[in-house]
Formats: structure tokens, sequence, C-alpha cells
């Protein structure tokens, strides 16, 4: 019988975890005719490594019979815990360890005292919809993964975000999301744009952190999408075009988003497992939750 173990990952680690997590990705994506979430080997490897060495963020791997074959990971900047990416070398597959990955991630946030756990995952994937689900997860909201088009001309209403500006943004997001998010909008800025505000009659209506692992929430359908054109026109070169998620639920917000050009390219769920408040607004959310 094959022997799986866990253990904490080291800087050393994260070539091969981010090989494995670039196959993993490759090999379920292709095989539902859609492309990897990981543009390269060499993506893969900077956010897994980035990953294993960020102070919060909790980190796990598994061995099959002495080799690495997965990891796993929470982030835990903010007052939710983010599970993802989880991974599995595909030829290791079958023997329970996305699993194990994940109950120790469960136990690490029951240790931790952490009540709130969020996920997305693919909607094509129902081995992990089935994983989740069986684990207490549930599905919350359906979300549609846009590529974005840049606005034709700059927007006056939209400027860069300020330090003087995170508490307007904190008591907006807990409005309107229910949670605050402070800490994760310098760490989206790393594989996106800066963030940005709309501030209309002297008073801020929405932010943007924008990457996929960014959010943002805005008071109407209207400053959402002046945010999502200015991002774009902002955003620098990378190895994909920017992307956001967009809840499927705000029918008035998506028909708005493809009117203007963005790109719905694939659906995905995000699942709670915990306490959850409905957002109450208009919001999107981040690829952790």
């Amino acid at each position: 019988m094959p022997e799986v173990t866990l253990e904490r990952p080291t800087p050393n680690d994260g070539a091969q975890l981010g090989r494995v997590c670039f196959e993993a990705f490759k090999d379920i994506a292709e095989s539902h005719g859609f492309e990897n979430d990981f543009p390269s080997l060499q993506f893969a490897q900077m956010v897994v490594g980035g990953s294993i060495a960020a102070e919060d963020v909790y980190s796990v791997c598994a061995r099959l019979d002495g080799a690495l074959a997965g990891s796993n990971f929470l982030t835990l900047r903010d007052e939710v815990g983010g599970v993802g990416p989880v991974s599995v070398d595909p030829p290791r597959q079958g023997h329970g360890i996305g699993r194990k990955l994940m109950n120790e991630m469960l136990e690490h946030a029951r240790r931790d005292g952490i009540e709130r756990v969020r996920l997305v995952q693919d909607a094509f994937n129902v081995t992990s919809m089935s994983l989740y689900a069986s684990l207490g997860f549930d599905t919350k909201h359906p979300l549609g993964l846009l590529e974005l088009k840049p606005g034709a001309a700059a927007n006056g209403d939209v400027r860069p975000m300020e330090e003087s500006d995170h508490d307007s943004t904190d008591a907006l997001c807990r409005e309107i999301y229910k949670v605050h998010r402070r800490n994760d909008i310098p760490a989206a800025g790393r594989f996106g744009g800066a963030p940005l505000v709309i501030e209309r009659g002297g008073r801020l209506r929405g932010y943007i952190a924008p990457s996929i692992l960014g959010h943002a929430v805005a008071e109407t359908e209207v400053d959402m999408l002046a945010l999502l054109a200015e991002a774009a026109r902002n955003a620098s070169e990378g190895p994909l075009p920017l992307r956001m998620l967009c809840p499927l639920t705000s029918g008035g917000l998506l028909r708005g988003a493809l009117a203007a050009g963005h790109r719905l390219k694939k659906m995905l769920n995000l699942m709670a497992l915990g306490p959850y408040e409905e957002p109450d607004g208009v919001w999107l959310p981040s690829i952790l939750y």
C-alpha cells in the first residue's frame, strides 16, 4: 500500500511543487477544453514558491512513497482563510492525497480559531467539487471569469488608491462584502495593477484591487464597470491579460461587463465553510474568496 505523508514544504521544494501544480492544473483544464490557469511552468513555480515563503500563508505538501506529490495553501491575511491552489501530481492521483491536504488545512484553521474558510473551484472539475462538498463546504455563488477590455478613455472619477483611503475602503468592504480584506489589497497588487478608487461628489464609492487574487466592491454597477475599465487600461503587461471574477447572480453587472467588451472565459464556484453572510451590494471576489 503506497504511503502518503504530509509535511511543511521548504523553499527548496518550490520548484518541484510548482511543477506539480502546473501539470495538475494543465491536465484537468485541457481535458475539459480550457486553458491552464498557470500560463507557464515558471509562473506556477513563482506562485507556489512565493506562497511557501509568505509568512501569512500556511503551506503543506504531500509525499507518496517519499516523492513530492502535491501541495495546498491557506492564506491568512484577514479574517477569512482562503484555500488554494490545491494540486496533486496527475500520475499520483487516486491515493487520497487531495483529501489529506484539505483535512490538514481545515485542522490548521481549527487550531488557529479561524471560523470562516472559503475557496473558489472550477465548475467543470466535478472531482474537486465532490471533495469540497464532502468536507462540509457549501456552494454560495456561481462565478464567471472575465478577461477585461481597457476603457477607451480615462475616467476622471477613478484614481489611484492612497493610504488615506484605507479606512474608507475598509468600511465599504465591511458594508458590502461583510468582512474586511484590508491586507489583501497590497498582496493583490503584486500580481496585477495598482489599486484604484472611484470618487464622486467628494465621497468614495468603490475600489478595486485588480488581479485574479484581487477583489472589488462598489455602491453601484456603473461604479464597478468604471473601475473595471480603468483597471484594464492601467494594467501592466503580464503573462495573462487582466482577469477578475464576477458573481453570475449579478445579472445586470454581467450584462454590463459583456456590453463593455469584457469576455467570459469560464465558470467557477465560490464555496464556504463556517459562518457566511451574503454580500449586500456590488462585489467581485478573488480566486481565494
